[in-house]
């Protein structure tokens, strides 16, 4: 079984709204909507479960149900800091066989594509876990201060990293057996397994699963609504 993760217990402070960024209308439709449609069309998914700022579950619920998800068997509500939200996610799941697959990925990157998921599937039903990426583009450098750098890095030996990643329900268990024992709370499950001594897989990331942090980003996110592609393009 393959089962998505929706993370969405945040405020997102940084967009300077009233409400969660995950909420926020665009085209008449809360972006996490645009996330949960694209989780639930894909064919390889399952089911669907996810995890929701406090207080909001029932409007989540009723959008879910207004939009037909129909994969989506449970909301919970998110913790304190993310490590806590996606391991409050991870226990609502019960239980989970060892080769089952949990997607986890941010309601506010609703522009996910269906081969960035089908990738992240099928490298972690290969290796155990997966992580999109993308490969940095722009010349890299080291921060020296908050004001300068005096320091170039090599970019080709930089990834960038995304949601989705994923786990097999084996790893889960393991990554909150050893992280409990070494007292080691990471907001990225691919970082935390990083840091416990694990390589994570790489999957194919994509520059239109835009992360939505500010105000611009959503001026970017509708404008990628709006654009087709052209047919000539490979």
């Amino acid at each position: 079984m393959n089962i998505a993760l929706i993370l969405a217990g945040g405020m997102g402070s940084r967009m300077g709204q009233d409400i969660p960024k995950q909420f926020i209308h665009v085209d008449n439709r809360p972006v996490i909507i645009y996330t949960l449609l694209a989780v639930q069309r894909h064919p390889e998914i399952d089911r669907i479960q996810a995890v929701c700022i406090d207080g909001w579950e029932k409007i989540l619920q009723g959008y879910a149900k207004q939009y037909n998800i129909t994969k989506l068997t449970g909301i919970v509500s998110g913790g304190e800091t993310r490590f806590d939200s996606t391991r409050l996610g991870m226990e609502s799941l019960g239980d989970v066989a060892d080769e089952d697959v949990i997607i986890v990925h941010d309601s506010v990157r609703p522009l996910v594509t269906a081969e960035s998921l089908s990738d992240t599937i099928a490298v972690c039903r290969s290796y155990g876990n997966s992580m999109t990426i993308l490969d940095c583009a722009d010349t890299m450098y080291a921060r020296t201060d908050r004001q300068y750098t005096s320091k170039e890095v090599e970019r080709s030996g930089l990834v960038r990293g995304q949601t989705p990643e994923a786990v097999s329900g084996r790893r889960m268990r393991e990554m909150y057996a050893a992280s409990d024992a070494r007292n080691i709370r990471m907001d990225s499950i691919s970082a935390m397994q990083n840091a416990l001594g694990w390589n994570i897989h790489f999957a194919k990331g994509s520059e239109r699963n835009i992360k939505l942090t500010s105000t611009e980003d959503i001026e970017l996110f509708k404008a990628l609504l709006a654009v087709e592609k052209d047919a000539w393009l490979k």
